[in-house]
């Protein structure tokens, strides 16, 4: 509820009818995670069912308890709600690293939730979790208040939440309680005390919230009565939430640009007296002489009026909505006006109006559109319309509650009005693409920023809003610039001009929101009462949708790391985003970036972009496996020094443990139709919903090996009897195709286009079920091919393991038609993959090519080895949320060389019959012959000596010539391994004393190569 009494917002697009309360108390509620549980997880090798079996989920079975949600794979799919989580591929970040939000506490503001009584109904559906009566173990869903007004928004956006993080802790709390006032009966001093008492309450909500433990917090409140060029109580509690290291979104509101901001150019009645006729139709007791004019007009004309048009409504309706509300700024510090200022209303014969209702203290006013009774009469202002904004240079003449030294003369230096349509009027612009469907707004061609207050927060993110089909997973290509940005979505670009103790800031700051959007319009079990997508659930329009969705994806990336900070998390979810170029953009000073984004990408319709869940988390969690892989020498498994690198080898993950890189293809299909039942019906909120009945055909792969590079998939289904297809809300069922991961990928609906900001009120649906005829369905299929494409992009499958039991989801709307698959069939191509070990020796697999998930198992990186090689290290590893990049270094012993006996000899010789990497051992006597054998990799030994030889280890140096004096065979084995000598060892020479100066040192057998130095006193060998 906003803080005015007549002005409600949230972030959901405005709709014209507003649900009645059920006027029940509310308890305090408590859900509970227990029914969660027919999740499970898969074993290496995946489920296994029986290639025949089918499985189905119907209302009755809900909700009379003797059903649960199926789920196959540790994906959550109780229901097909929220498309987002599909849009942003956050399944696939569940099912690649196990995490559901398990452990994070997500609070949720909004307007109220279950004040229409239909939570129980969600329960049993199974898209919110169950209800405890009291606060006890295993507690999920926490209602502190639910006082608000009584929509049920908040229930809506849990919904959306618990679809992407079921396994979350969910705490719902309304802004600040409804009130009974009558605003026709309050003046505008009552008006604002009740203003700054809510925003109070607001605050202290906030603070609740952390203070039970809440990691994540989103609301979807915007007030325009809130500070916009100071951060104000509301703003300074999300602030100080963000430095208890809360992540707190906000929905950056549904105002598109339908602004206009301004320096103050004050201008007198003389200036413009000749050019201002309208003036006459002012109430007598306003004097024109008395006032400064703004001047609309920032060239050298001079204009105090600004034409402001919107399309003309049908029907001769009105152009307003009850709440539509036009609100003024100016730069004053809050509580502290000292500027007494109006915006004036002509219509398009430049009549007078009526005039903005302010109270002194407050550097704001309102004008209720449609027109209001009270003591200030508001008459309605049409669809087109003048405005002029003036200051009164007497100040506060006609009120007497005025705060001793503020008596308004100051002038302004800065202004903005805004009209917070939420959603319901198209964006200001002359240039958009399509059909011109536009407003106007005089001296802003393309508006201003409509994000202000908290929803322009200095720490927190605000997120922008796109539809879930304008996205990469649904086929959009935004990398080629596409405008997705929904219609309603609002602008940043407010400036910040005065310090928190109301001191005005050398320089105006512009902060970077919204930071990023996130798609919304996703289905809900009751909310709204739009179904663009025909599948009989209804869909929850605006940034109110979007927020949480991106809420629920930091649940996730705080599971997987309890350490990450507000600010990392913003970093990641920026760094992730696909750019949105925009042409149609106001001219706002560019804003102070913090380090989250890329300031080149940035701008203020869209922030850094399109977030995308999967990117945002693997950058989060960061997993790889790298290594080295070397020739080892000792046959340790250690790399020591000598051990040599090697280079352009090919490393692969061995999944079947062969030894060999595989590839497989392989098809399979059911033995048997699956018929689904027609959907139900039920009442909730005094209202009829639909449910529809859902049933799976499920087959099953084995033994193939790698990761899926490659899908195809045909399906036949046939029109039941009596069914007219030409009628697009007769007869939809929709395909969901489910990995054994549990990763959902939609292959039939309606695609979707339109609704974005330039194709305003537009939707074009093109159906892509197809009937009576085998369809078959391509990875990658182009728009070009709209027979063979998925709705969604079925490369989200890529990279995932094939193994286990997939099911093809079929969920049938129609309440009157049974469905029927006749048959369908999968084929998967999967290849165990492969990099290059560089220069240095060293490999990596990127995070893309790996999972937590337990279908997964142990990963073993391995190199293909001919005859008589095998790796002498473990190079078996797992990866975990503490073991987020293993290293794997591969040893290989190279194959021995069958030799003859290697005699001792009296001086260094070259024996050309050795090949030089080849290994071989040689000993001082029997028993270090049995044991050093098993030893790899030695170049050479000390032969026979006149003198000491000794080896350089670390700082010492040990002696290699003389033999072990030991018994201890264990003892033995390191002594031996002590006097091995490998390439690049440095050795040195200590001459006998009877023979100081003998012309021969020492020799060495089985060497091939030369001498690096011939210093009597340091010698080194390398190898040739």
């Amino acid at each position: 509820m906003n803080l005015f009494s007549w002005i409600t917002y949230s972030e959901h697009k405005q709709k014209r009818q507003t649900r009645s309360s059920c006027g029940q108390k509310q308890h305090e509620t408590v859900l509970s995670s227990e029914r969660l549980e027919p999740r499970h997880y898969l074993s290496a090798d995946g489920l296994v069912h029986d290639s025949a079996e089918s499985w189905s989920v119907t209302y009755d079975g809900l909700t009379d308890g003797s059903q649960h949600p199926y789920t196959i794979g540790s994906g959550y799919s109780s229901s097909n709600l929220n498309q987002a989580d599909v849009a942003m591929l956050a399944d696939v970040v569940r099912t690649r690293y196990d995490v559901t939000g398990k452990g994070i506490k997500i609070g949720i503001i909004s307007t109220s939730f279950n004040r229409l009584g239909g939570m129980q109904k969600d329960i049993e559906l199974g898209v919110l979790p169950k209800m405890n009566e009291t606060v006890g173990r295993g507690k999920m869903f926490n209602l502190q208040h639910d006082d608000g007004e009584a929509t049920d928004e908040g229930r809506a956006m849990a919904q959306l939440v618990h679809s992407i993080a079921p396994g979350a802790e969910l705490y719902f709390s309304s802004c600040y309680p409804s009130t009974d006032t009558d605003p026709t009966n309050m003046t505008p001093e009552v008006t604002a005390k009740l203003a700054i008492e809510q925003q109070e309450i607001f605050a202290d909500r906030i603070t609740e919230l952390v203070d039970l433990g809440c990691k994540v917090i989103v609301d979807d409140i915007y007030d325009p009565t809130e500070p916009w060029f100071q951060d104000g109580p509301v703003s300074l509690a999300v602030d100080n939430a963000v430095k208890e290291r809360v992540v707190y979104f906000s929905a950056v509101s549904n105002n598109s640009n339908f602004s206009y901001q301004s320096e103050f150019r004050g201008t007198s009645y003389s200036e413009i007296s000749e050019n201002s006729s309208f003036l006459l139709s002012l109430p007598e007791d306003m004097n024109k002489e008395q006032f400064l004019y703004h001047d609309f007009d920032p060239h050298a004309g001079k204009n105090i009026l600004q034409r402001v048009s919107l399309l003309e409504p049908s029907h001769n309706r009105s152009p307003w909505n009850p709440k539509d509300t036009l609100v003024v700024q100016w730069d004053q510090p809050w509580g502290e006006n000292n500027s007494a200022n109006e915006i004036w209303f002509f219509d398009d014969n430049k009549q007078f109006l009526g005039k903005t209702s302010s109270a002194p203290k407050y550097s704001i006013g309102l004008y209720p559109l449609p027109g209001r009774s009270g003591p200030q009469i508001f008459s309605e202002i049409p669809s087109t319309f003048y405005i002029a904004f003036a200051h009164n240079k007497n100040g506060f003449t006609h009120n007497t509650n005025v705060n001793d030294g503020f008596d308004g003369t100051e002038e302004p230096t800065f202004l903005k009005w805004i009209i917070p349509f939420n959603g319901s009027k198209p964006p200001v612009g002359d240039d958009v693409s399509g059909p011109p469907l536009h407003s106007f707004i005089e001296y802003a061609n393309y508006g201003s920023s409509t994000a202000w207050g908290h929803n322009n927060s200095k720490l927190a993110a605000s997120v922008g809003a796109t539809q879930y089909w304008s996205t990469p997973a649904y086929h959009l290509n935004t990398s080629e610039g596409e405008s997705v940005l929904s219609e309603f979505s609002s602008f940043g670009g407010t400036p910040i001009l005065f310090d928190d103790d109301g001191q005005r800031k050398q320089e105006y700051e512009y902060r970077p929101q919204p930071r990023f959007i996130a798609p919304q319009n996703g289905d809900t079990s009751f909310f709204e009462n739009g179904d663009p997508d025909l599948d009989r659930l209804l869909n929850f329009p605006g940034t109110s949708a979007a927020a949480p969705n991106v809420a629920a994806v930091a649940a996730l990336m705080l599971e997987l790391n309890q350490e990450l900070t507000p600010a990392e998390i913003y970093e990641h979810l920026a760094n992730s985003t696909v750019n949105l170029t925009f042409n149609e953009k106001p001219a706002i000073a560019a804003p102070t970036l913090p380090t989250a984004g890329d300031p080149n990408l940035f701008n203020y319709p869209t922030g850094s972009g399109l977030i995308q869940a999967k990117e945002a988390v693997d950058r989060a969690a960061d997993i790889s496996i790298q290594g080295k892989v070397f020739e080892d020498f000792g046959r340790n498994g250690i790399q020591d020094q000598g051990d040599r690198l090697l280079a352009g080898r090919d490393v692969f993950l061995d999944s079947n443990g062969n030894g060999v890189r595989d590839s497989e293809h392989k098809s399979t299909k059911p033995g048997q139709s699956l018929t689904v039942l027609p959907a139900s019906t039920y009442h909730s909120s005094n209202e009829t919903l639909y449910w529809p009945t859902k049933a799976g055909s499920v087959i099953t792969f084995e033994d193939m090996a790698g990761i899926i590079t490659d899908v195809e998939l045909s399906y036949s289904m046939q029109v039941p009897e009596g069914v007219d297809t030409s009628d697009p809300k007769s007869f939809r069922p929709f395909l969901t195709l489910i990995s054994p991961l549990g990763i959902r990928v939609p292959i039939t609906g309606e695609y979707l286009q339109g609704l974005s900001f330039d194709m305003w009120n537009q939707l074009h649906r093109i159906p892509t079920l197809k009937f009576d005829q085998e369809q078959i369905i391509l990875m990658g299929a182009s728009l070009a091919e709209p027979y063979n494409q998925s709705l969604v992009d079925l490369a989200a499958f890529k990279d995932t393991p094939a193994n286990g039991s997939w099911s093809l989801e079929v969920m049938n709307t129609d309440p009157l038609h049974s469905c029927t698959l006749d048959n369908w069939s999968l084929t998967l191509t999967t290849e165990e993959p492969q990099v290059e070990t560089d220069a240095q020796g060293t490999y990596e697999f990127p995070g893309s090519l790996l999972s937590f998930s337990s279908a997964v198992g142990v990963y073993t990186p391995t190199v293909e080895l001919t005859d008589n090689q095998f790796i002498t290290t473990n190079n078996k590893t797992s990866i975990g949320k503490r073991n987020l990049k293993p290293t794997v270094n591969i040893g290989i012993s190279l194959p021995r060389v069958e030799r003859p006996e290697l005699l001792p000899s009296t001086k260094i010789i070259v024996d050309n019959s050795v090949p030089g990497p080849n290994p071989f051992t040689f000993s001082w006597n029997n028993l270090a012959t049995s044991l050093l054998p098993s030893v790899s990799g030695v170049r050479f030994v000390v032969d026979s000596v006149r003198g000491t030889v000794e080896k350089k280890s670390g700082d010492t140096w040990v002696d290699v010539s003389t033999p072990p004096t030991t018994s201890n065979p264990r003892e033995l084995l390191r002594l031996l391994s002590l006097r091995v000598i490998k390439p690049n060892d440095e050795l040195r020479w200590i001459p006998p004393a009877e023979s100081p100066q003998a012309e021969e040192a020492f020799s060495l057998v089985g060497w091939n190569g030369e001498l690096a130095s011939k210093s009597k006193s340091s010698i080194r060998f390398d190898m040739v």
